[in-house]
């Protein structure tokens, strides 16, 4: 019976400490893992798309200070005569100062052309610029438009980080359930071949006459209860593993449900492999650096570009244009006046200027935009406050639970060790006649029971850590 009995203690002693790692079955990292999942997740591709999305927004805002051509032809005809033809063709371009520069020809003949609009013989040439003096030269709709989107573009890099900070810790989580049931289904395949161990000893001593009836009852119970245990771990373990196939897409490909899964996790307390950091690490850098903050500080960075632009609508729109004219293309061509004409004597003699004012009386839709402006800004600041408060709470919390497994950790491995003394001591006291075989099913149920919570705690400890670094808006910084 000795020989059972031993190989029993050692089983039970042995296997669920140091685990059970199969040599044949190749491990997967848990950096592998989420490397994976970052590249090729859906919603990890789709983040990668607001990149491109920021880009296309700035592209298109920078669309409004692109050279435009134009045309404009008119042309009537009556009867046999042509009354006029009337024509212009040229460019214009808004720069990032609010001026506007324009450059076009224009032609114009017929019988009954207006007098306003006859041209020289070879047509005319028109360089011109328009300034706005008052509203829209500090700042304008362009203007606010392309800071706009270019604020759009931190956003939207902020809130892909923070789709990958929540993409990180869901695959995170279910890597860890799966290590759990991996290490939970083979520390009861090891009790349950522990007690079917036992139980062919026992039940051979009975056949020798050596072992009462009852003591095969008594191990052949146990034998059942754990292969009732196994079944429920097995299960647990397969739908596991189930949660990781389908994180597991390939190139775009949608993964393979139901194959089988060649893999098996890295031992638990290796499973997270980042430094527990104090608090104070996590709790001074939110404001710099957790993506929702960031979205919402951007969100009162744009909505200060529209408080700007606001207030820029509270002044007088006064806009000069000036435009030079020349004979076709030639702008110091001598006059009937003037022969010998300069470039700066035709800039003061051949030329069309206008100037163009207004300016709403009541400022009602001025002033009610500037409030709007104002009333959102009060919101976003609250927010930000709000999340703020919220976000380091839950960095707290989280860190609470962190130092808490860590402590559970401690006193359960004080408590195995001791729970392997005392299976150690029973067998003993076994050996000698001084104890039954309940005591050492007793002894080793609770050593085995110790190891599962164990498991579990090691797990905790790893979600404890990984929901602290996700609290703080970090997990896709340090993966």
């Amino acid at each position: 019976m000795r020989p059972y009995l031993t190989l029993c203690v050692l089983l039970v002693v042995m296997g669920p400490l140091y685990g059970a790692q199969n040599d044949t079955v190749p491990v997967l990292p848990f950096s592998q893992f989420l490397g994976n999942i970052k590249q090729e997740h859906p919603i990890a591709r789709n983040a990668d798309l607001l990149l491109r999305q920021a880009e296309a927004q700035v592209r298109q805002a920078r669309g409004a200070f692109d050279p435009k051509l134009f045309s404009d032809w008119q042309q009537k005809s009556f009867d046999g005569t042509r009354y006029y033809r009337i024509g212009e063709v040229g460019a214009k371009v808004t720069t990032q100062w609010g001026v506007e520069f324009k450059g076009a020809f224009n032609s114009a003949g017929g019988t009954y052309l207006n007098a306003e609009n006859r041209l020289p013989d070879p047509g005319q040439a028109v360089l011109g610029l328009t300034v706005p003096l008052l509203n829209g030269l500090l700042f304008d709709g362009n203007r606010a438009g392309l800071q706009n989107a270019q604020l759009d573009r931190e956003g939207l890099a902020a809130e892909r980080q923070g789709l990958f900070n929540d993409l990180l810790l869901q695959a995170g989580i279910t890597y860890i359930n799966w290590a759990i049931a991996y290490n939970q289904w083979r520390v009861t395949e090891q009790a349950y071949q522990l007690s079917l161990t036992r139980f062919r000893g026992i039940r051979a001593s009975y056949f020798l006459g050596d072992k009462p009836g009852v003591d095969t009852i008594e191990t052949f119970t146990q034998v059942q209860n754990w292969q009732l245990e196994l079944n429920d771990a097995l299960v647990t373990y397969r739908n596991a593993t189930l949660s990781m196939q389908a994180l597991q897409w390939n190139q775009g490909r949608a993964p393979a449900i139901g194959e089988s899964w060649n893999w098996q996790p890295v031992p638990l307390q290796d499973v997270v492999q980042l430094p527990s950091l104090p608090l104070d690490s996590f709790t001074q850098q939110l404001a710099l650096q957790h993506p929702d903050l960031r979205v919402l500080q951007v969100d009162l960075r744009q909505l200060e570009v529209d408080r700007r632009l606001a207030a820029e609508q509270f002044k007088p729109r006064l806009d000069v244009s000036y435009n030079f004219l020349g004979r076709g293309f030639d702008f110091t061509a001598p006059t009937k006046e003037d022969p010998s004409l300069t470039l700066t004597e035709a800039l003061g003699t051949n030329f069309k200027w206008g100037l163009n004012f207004s300016f709403p009386l009541f400022l009602r839709k001025e002033r009610g935009k500037m409030e709007l402006v104002q009333i959102k800004q009060q919101q976003t600041s609250n927010k930000l406050e709000q999340k703020r408060i919220e976000i380091e709470n839950k960095v707290r919390g989280y860190y609470n639970d962190l130092e808490n497994s860590r402590n559970q950790i401690q006193r359960y491995q004080v408590l195995l060790r001791n729970l392997q003394t005392l299976l150690q001591a029973e067998q003993r006291k076994f050996e000698v006649g001084e104890s039954s075989i309940f005591l050492i099913n007793s002894r080793e149920q609770k050593l085995i029971e110790t190891q599962l919570k164990f498991n579990k705690l090691q797990g905790e400890f790893a979600k404890d850590l990984l929901s602290v670094y996700w609290s703080a808006g970090q997990l896709n910084r340090v993966f």
